[in-house]
């Protein structure tokens, strides 16, 4: 069994192919690719079957929601757009559908690992530290030294190093919940679609 967590934002994000026994088995960024890419990189698992050679097909795709309580912004209608062409791409797969993509709220895993409001994204490295992980150092210098000094590289590589981490640790909620509780679907989780009807949602 293993999930696929993302880590997903606006400008980069990762993602961390994990195993019951908390193997990593693949990750990667946005970085450098086109949403296009990074979204059909995503569904890979379900839309390539030379990927269940090296690891069984997830059991989820856990991708990091919005924080409740964000106001409107132009931010926070692209990460709403990246969300609807991942069940889009899923829902389009051989072997994937929408049912797969299930979206978690940051503040349940964040609070899993004890990690307290107002902690921010750096605090996420020491934390996937102490499990024994850390972005792939190629990767992060790869970065760097593509944009250079002036383009900002350090500060977009650092950036790029938080979202790996998250996207590890993401994923490690995800494991540790279906051990605790045998299901994925926890407290601050959600499925692109539900059977719920709530009476906000109809006219009666």
């Amino acid at each position: 069994m293993s999930v696929l967590a993302v880590d997903l934002a606006a400008k980069y994000s990762a993602a961390c192919l994990m195993d019951d026994s908390y193997q990593v088995h693949a990750e990667f960024d946005s970085w450098g690719r086109t949403e296009e890419q990074f979204l059909y990189r995503l569904a890979g698992p379900w839309l390539d079957p030379r990927w269940h050679d090296v690891t069984p097909l997830p059991a989820v795709m856990a991708v990091e929601d919005l924080p409740h309580g964000l106001s409107y912004s132009t931010l926070v209608k692209t990460v709403l757009r990246l969300q609807g062409r991942i069940c889009q791409v899923m829902h389009e797969s051989y072997n994937g559908d929408t049912e797969d993509v299930l979206f978690l709220a940051p503040i349940e895993w964040r609070k899993h690992f004890e990690l307290k409001r107002g902690t921010g994204p750096d605090i996420v490295v020491p934390t996937a530290a102490a499990f024994g992980y850390a972005a792939p150092p190629e990767r992060i210098t790869e970065i760097a030294e593509a944009k250079g000094k002036r383009g900002g590289g350090a500060a977009i590589a650092r950036k790029v190093a938080t979202d790996y981490c998250s996207a590890y640790l993401i994923a490690r909620f995800m494991v540790d919940m279906k051990k605790q509780h045998d299901t994925y679907d926890v407290v601050g989780t959600s499925r692109y679609h539900t059977k719920v009807i709530r009476k906000k949602d109809v006219n009666v």
